[in-house]
């Protein structure tokens, strides 16, 4: 069994924090989305694994290196052009070969075990098995169709779902789904969908199973989303429930906190629900429900629901009474006045 992560997304709807990052490089916890993914395959017993990258993505090589950190081995695919989720799934097939394999999106954390997944696949005989779940808003998913415990359809983002039951990003799939892929046409998005290819298999008789996810899953394609993601990891880390090391006697900490041993915190109210990245200085602040990813300067600010980017410096001239929302990409650099004090900094 071999593993499959997909990150050549653009991250478009997570700008401007993915302008200079690759989302699958954004940190939750503390920790980079795609360090959780792999952790996660290697925990099933996956320890050879292929990354889709695009062509700008030499970052995520040069961070993550061979794997060896993580007891796994990596192997760097190339996606030629955007087009769709089966198509990066088909860059990897030489890679892959006729090997059963689970497949990840590199911007999705499930937080659930997937080896029954991957025990389901076995055990049923299955072309591929799929991870499902109840979801609010299903038109932002693919969608499945369920009767009398068979799936009867699948749909990519339908303008009117015919269930709540959205595609959670983890599949396991055997070689049956290569046939299916090259038989593939664009959708009316003029991607490759990877609902389309399972729908081939089940239109054509392939067996496929499906289970239901009782843990969350967080599909990261907005700040909301990732800020969201972020909150439930720390609620179930203990580490953030200890009062950081080295904490000067002038910071009031709410847990859960994250802060990096390398950060400093000086005369600020931080949580709950804050990670203040490495290098990071912040100064004089009220912050909660935040992400300072790396190297952040905050001087006088009252923040809420943000997100600072890396190298970000941002100073008020004092601080205000209700928070603001901050959505900053890297590098950005902003000293505000009395007179712009009330606008949010996007």
């Amino acid at each position: 069994m071999k593993g499959l992560i997909l990150c050549a997304g653009r991250g478009t709807r997570l700008q401007p924090s993915t302008y200079t990052k690759p989302k699958c490089m954004l940190p939750v916890n503390g920790e980079y989305i795609l360090v959780s993914i792999i952790n996660k395959l290697v925990a099933a017993g996956i320890t050879e694994i292929g990354i889709v990258v695009n062509h700008s993505q030499g970052e995520i090589r040069q961070t993550i290196g061979d794997g060896e950190r993580w007891n796994a081995s990596l192997t760097f695919l190339m996606q030629e052009e955007p087009m769709g989720l089966a198509d990066a799934v088909k860059s990897a097939k030489s890679f892959i070969a006729d090997s059963p394999f689970v497949l990840m999106l590199g911007d999705n954390l499930y937080e659930g075990d997937i080896a029954p997944l991957i025990r389901s696949l076995e055990a049923d005989n299955a072309a591929a098995s799929i991870l499902l779940q109840q979801v609010k808003d299903p038109g932002q998913y693919g969608v499945a169709a369920v009767e009398a415990g068979q799936i009867i359809g699948l749909e990519e983002k339908p303008k009117y779902p015919k269930s709540d039951l959205a595609i959670v990003g983890v599949y396991a799939l055997t070689a049956a789904i290569w046939p299916a892929m090259d038989r593939l046409t664009p959708s009316p998005r003029g991607e490759y969908e990877m609902t389309d290819a399972i729908q081939l298999l089940i239109t054509e008789g392939g067996h496929v199973v499906y289970s239901i996810a009782a843990e969350p899953f967080f599909d990261i394609g907005t700040h909301d989303r990732w800020l969201a993601a972020n909150r439930y990891k720390m609620s179930q880390d203990p580490q953030n429930f200890v009062k950081p090391s080295g904490m000067h006697s002038s910071v009031q900490w709410i847990p859960p906190v994250r802060i990096d041993p390398t950060a400093t915190v000086m005369n600020s109210v931080v949580g709950p629900y804050v990670v203040i990245g490495p290098n990071s200085v912040v100064e004089d602040c009220i912050l909660s429900n935040s992400i300072l990813t790396d190297q952040v300067t905050l001087s006088h600010v009252h923040a809420e629901g943000s997100v600072f980017g890396s190298y970000v410096h941002l100073a008020e001239q004092e601080i205000q009474e209700q928070p603001a929302r901050h959505i900053l990409g890297d590098r950005a650099s902003v000293t505000r006045t009395q007179a712009g004090l009330q606008n949010d900094s996007k």
